[in-house]
């Protein structure tokens, strides 16, 4: 989202003739209507709930802001220095507002300046001009709006990514989230960072880490919001162009690849682009065409008529765009190594006799295309040779493991043939060496090129080889169907009547009809999951029930249990046996948010409460689990009061998902 930082007087302040100004008021009902129009976020440095130096965090807001809203109506020192500071870091989007009839002159240094007039009795009657001038700042052409970078036109404004600090608390929590590989933390997150001055930052490292955990719907929501704010984003491109890909792979719909595919032209047509981000743009338009001619003839089972389908423009074109992006940076081996692969494959389609194709029948551009093969695949080769081996030399971790896959592959594609017709078992070492055991995950991306070159019949025996050493057994897959179970706790002293301690019975009774009942409808090849977690009252009854059903379950905490069990129970000691007890019998079948009972600082700078984020957490759980159904299911009177942390925003979250089906016990029944 654009951000806007509002420079004012606070209060009420008086001008040189005593003429009083609410400038909280203006910004009650001109300015924040105005921004609100015109899809902005931000504020003042009031804005600021987190402690620490108000001079610093100044400095940081002027110079992020997309567009700056300062008041000149009276004279104040603090108003001027920091537009003078905006003026000087910053080259365009300032707006200046000045409210009619105060006695204090505009300085000498912004008489020339243009600003939007407002009546100080009536500021809210200037909301549509105001919302018009934002408008057309941010749109406007203007190479500034600053007197200082009018009179040095050479000038280079601040770097706003050298101001920008995300808090250390918040990057430590991400990094944890993805560790943990837990998807539904970091989605948490990214919803925790909104309107944030740090969101951009920090939504891009929540985003680069839903995409290492292949959190495609969401790293793509994050990336677009980042997109949004900042159309020249390149970053946010080129991870649109992978994630919309992805997606293609799964779903098939055109429009997601003609999304990656704007993605990129974004990149290619940016003014200035650095030769890195050429090159991985070259390479992912390279890949679209790639992901193209493979459905060209995916599926088919007979490599000779899979070999026609692949006779597709799309093939040249994916290995001239990787070759142009294998140019751009000779040091990195990926673009090179996919160039030779479809190089390899064009040369061996060459051999067709309806090779012509490819050249609208023309045998001469055939012929000449089949010798242009002959002489460059070699001449590739070896440079590939030379980048991938200094990848081996230099690289460590992950990227030295990939290094050493791509050699693999490298001698799949050379080895002479009667060398690997006799014995394949030199490529089989090579990727078994380059794969640890503990990251046989590592071989679905080279797995995936041998199913290539098998499919068109290109040394199929040498890939199948390959394919029976990293086999292992299919496991049998059951559909999942994920039950989120929520509902009231035993009442507290005092509290209105919701679940009398007296009623423990007949709430257990009507939760053990419901969850047999789902037990009951489950088809043979269907696994029900209980996911709940573990208050006094009926998250214990569902744990209690589900046990006896025989069912799967999951303890989902917000903190650590001993915490729980200290900030919730109290006196409650049966209950809190009873809870210690599934806590014993869930080990390694508890899944825990926070290390802490106290969030992390930049949480609380925001207020958020720990029960209200937990919830929030145990339904993307769900969101992000994969199960083909979601039930929610909750011992529930109905009210909403509107209150976090408890079992009517769960209901109230759960519905607003859409694709959760929704089913309530009247925990009414209870009083009678």
């Amino acid at each position: 989202m654009t951000r806007a930082f509002i420079i004012r007087g606070f209060g009420k302040k008086k001008d040189s003739s005593g003429v009083e100004v609410d400038f909280d008021k203006v910004q009650a009902e001109l300015i924040e209507p105005a921004m609100q129009a015109c899809g902005l976020s931000g504020g003042t440095t009031a804005t600021e709930e987190d402690s620490g130096n108000i001079r610093e965090d100044m400095f940081a807001l002027i110079i992020e802001a997309d567009v700056v809203i300062c008041d000149i109506t009276v004279h104040n020192a603090n108003v001027f220095y920091e537009l003078g500071i905006r003026h000087a870091l910053r080259r365009k989007h300032t707006v200046l507002i000045r409210g009619e009839g105060s006695a204090d002159k505009t300085p000498f240094d912004l008489s020339t300046d243009r600003y939007l007039a407002y009546d100080i009795g009536n500021p809210g009657g200037s909301v549509e001009r105001l919302t018009a001038a934002l408008k057309k700042t941010l749109l406007s052409d203007r190479p500034t709006d600053s007197p200082i970078f009018l009179l040095l036109p050479s000038l280079s404004e601040a770097d706003p990514s050298e101001v920008i600090v995300v808090p250390l608390d918040l990057i430590d929590e991400v990094e944890r989230a993805e560790r943990a590989k837990d998807k539904a933390w970091l989605r948490v997150i990214a919803d925790d960072v909104a309107g944030q001055r740090y969101e951009p930052d920090a939504l891009r490292r929540v985003a680069r880490a839903q995409w290492s955990l292949k959190d495609l719907g969401a790293a793509r929501d994050n990336w677009e919001r980042l997109r949004d704010g900042d159309d020249g984003d390149l970053e946010a491109h080129l991870a649109l162009a992978n994630v919309y890909e992805r997606m293609y792979r799964v779903d098939k719909r055109d429009a997601l690849l003609a999304s990656s595919d704007q993605a990129i032209e974004k990149v290619l047509n940016a003014p200035r682009l650095s030769t890195r981000d050429r090159a991985e743009a070259l390479a992912l338009q390279a890949r679209n065409a790639k992901t193209l001619w493979r459905g060209r003839f995916e599926g088919v089972a007979d490599p000779a008529e899979a070999r026609k389908r692949a006779l597709d423009g799309k093939a040249l074109d994916a290995f001239h765009a990787y070759r142009a992006a294998f140019e751009c940076d000779l040091n990195k081996f990926y673009p090179g190594l996919a160039a030779l692969q479809m190089g390899r494959i064009l040369r061996e389609l060459a051999e067709l006799p309806n090779w012509p194709v490819l050249f609208k029948g023309r045998k001469k551009d055939a012929d000449r295309a089949r010798e242009d093969l002959d002489t460059d695949l070699p001449a590739l080769t070896h440079v590939v040779e030379a980048a991938i081996d200094r990848a081996v030399a230099q690289e460590q971790g992950d990227d030295k493991m990939w290094a050493d896959i791509a050699a693999a592959d490298l001698l799949f594609l050379t080895q002479p043939d009667e060398e690997w017709q006799a014995d394949a078992s030199a490529i089989v070492q090579a990727y078994t060496d380059a794969i640890p055991p503990n990251k046989a995950w590592a071989f679905d991306a080279a797995g995936g090129q041998l199913e290539l070159f098998a499919a068109l019949g290109f040394r199929a025996p040498a890939a199948q080889a390959v394919f029976a050493a990293f086999a292992q057994a299919p496991k049998p897959k059951k559909r999942q169907h994920l039950c989120v179970f929520t509902g009231h706790g035993i009442d507290a002293p005092g509290a209105p009547p919701r679940f009398p301690a007296t009623a423990e019975g007949k709430a257990r009774e009507l939760i053990r009809t419901q969850l047999g009942a789902l037990q009951a409808a489950a088809a043979a090849d269907e696994e029900l999951t209980l996911l709940a977690s573990g208050a006094p009252g009926a998250d214990i009854l569902a744990h209690e029930v589900a046990r006896e059903l025989g069912l799967a379950r999951r303890l989902c905490l917000p903190m650590p249990a001993e915490d729980v069990s200290r900030l919730v129970f109290r006196t409650l000691d049966d209950w809190r046996a009873r809870f210690l007890a599934i806590v014993d019998e869930m080990k390694g079948r508890t899944l825990q948010l926070a290390d802490h009972a106290e969030p992390p600082r930049w949480v609380r700078a925001r207020g958020i409460d720990v029960w209200s984020r937990g919830n929030r957490w145990v339904l993307q759980i769900a969101n992000t689990s994969g199960a083909d159904r979601v039930t929610v299911l909750a011992l529930y009177d109905g009210v909403d009061t509107g209150r976090d942390g408890g079992t009517a925003q769960m209901v109230r979250l759960a519905r607003e998902v859409g694709s959760f089906v929704v089913k309530t016990i009247d925990s009414r029944a209870l009083l009678g």
